[in-house]
């Protein structure tokens, strides 16, 4: 008889060892960052929720450097400038900067804290141009003293900082933007403005030099009231309806003869394309530099803005489309609201050219302001 062996136990197997799950607090910031620089900045706000680092990450300047990067430029903010009173004091006030975006589905101002500054005072009737993804504040007065100082906005960071003064102090100077440098004209006295009438800044070797004056004599140079960046050419129109175009590379000045009848548009100009549209009048005009005439854009009779009493516009490209800004009375006219409208155009050839806007949105951006409260700018920047 056989025995039997006795069957061997099974081998119980052994469990492999499961490593845990990485967490995020593992992965380099510069590795967060190349991810979220590929992600539309619709998610930012909810992302900076996550963690402190989260929020930390897309506060920084990094995060819009890597985005330029990958070529993710979807990040065109527009920037509206009022000018308030001091809570603390009566008779001060102080510049606020504000982002258009959305809030609950609707258009609203949203204020934009600056994290550190440069340590100059706050300045009223300063010229303000953009510069890529920086806003520069031109000159300006505080306490009535005009003044030669600039300071840059860094939109990316919300930081000030100092750069190189002007030659001559001014206020109320019109800034312009053509070719890398920025154009200052007028804003100074009548004894300066023979020999400093404008300035030019050169943002490659950061250096201010004196523009040329237009060739008119007598007060006609004082009465360039408006001016346009357009072709390559920056024009000057005045009452007279004498108008001018400042060649940059011959850097001089020349009468021009086309631009017939730009200068009687009093109101805010902007220019989209090959198009200049103004407010003139309480309505929306616009015109193609090269016949000069002025035509009414079809189909805003429905926008508060040209039907109703109103102060202070302002008109920005912001992606091809027109974006207004404006303020208007509240009804027991103890204070103010500030509107916008987006206006995108169809230009219809038959039977004859015709300009047509169509509203996307308009609404209430800021549901009451001071009455003593100033409309000071709006700059459209890709940061």
């Amino acid at each position: 008889m056989k025995n039997n062996p006795i069957a061997p136990l099974p081998r119980k197997k052994k469990k492999k060892k499961t490593s845990p799950l990485p967490s995020f607090s593992s992965i380099p910031d510069d590795v967060i960052v190349n991810v979220f620089a590929r992600l539309s900045k619709s998610h930012y706000s909810s992302l900076c929720l996550v963690s402190k680092n989260f929020y930390s990450l897309l506060s920084s300047p990094d995060i819009y450097f890597a985005r330029s990067l990958v070529g993710n430029t979807d990040c065109a903010r527009l920037y509206v400038r009022l000018w308030l009173p001091n809570p603390s004091s009566i008779s001060h006030h102080h510049h606020s900067w504000f982002n258009l975006g959305y809030r609950q589905g609707r258009l609203s101002l949203v204020p934009v804290k600056a994290l550190s500054s440069s340590g100059s005072p706050d300045r009223l009737n300063s010229a303000t141009v953009a510069v890529g993804s920086e806003i520069y504040e031109i000159g300006g007065s505080n306490e009535e003293q005009r003044t030669r100082a600039v300071r840059v906005l860094d939109c990316r960071s919300h930081t000030w900082r100092r750069a190189p003064d002007m030659k001559v102090a001014r206020k109320h100077a019109k800034s312009y933007l053509l070719d890398d440098k920025i154009y200052v004209i007028r804003g100074c006295t009548r004894t300066e403005v023979t020999m400093t009438w404008g300035e030019v800044f050169d943002l490659k070797t950061q250096t201010w030099k004196t523009l040329p004056k237009p060739p008119p004599s007598g007060d006609d140079v004082n009465s360039v009231y408006h001016g346009v960046v357009f072709g390559g050419r920056l024009y000057g129109f005045t009452v007279n309806n004498k108008n001018y175009a400042y060649d940059p590379k011959e850097e001089r000045w020349v009468r021009e003869a086309g631009f017939v009848g730009l200068g009687r548009i009093s109101g805010p100009w902007c220019v989209i394309g090959n198009v200049i549209f103004a407010e003139h009048g309480r309505m929306l005009k616009w015109c193609d530099p090269r016949n000069g005439k002025w035509s009414v854009v079809h189909g805003l009779s429905l926008i508060p803005v040209f039907t109703k009493h109103y102060r202070r516009t302002q008109l920005v490209n912001h992606g091809g489309k027109l974006v207004i800004i404006w303020e208007e009375w509240n009804g027991d006219q103890r204070d103010r609201s500030v509107w916008c409208a987006v206006i995108s155009f169809e230009k219809r050839l038959t039977p004859s050219s015709t300009m047509w806007g169509k509203v996307e949105e308009f609404n209430v951006v800021l549901d009451s302001v001071p009455k003593s409260f100033k409309l000071s700018s709006c700059l459209s920047l890709l940061v």
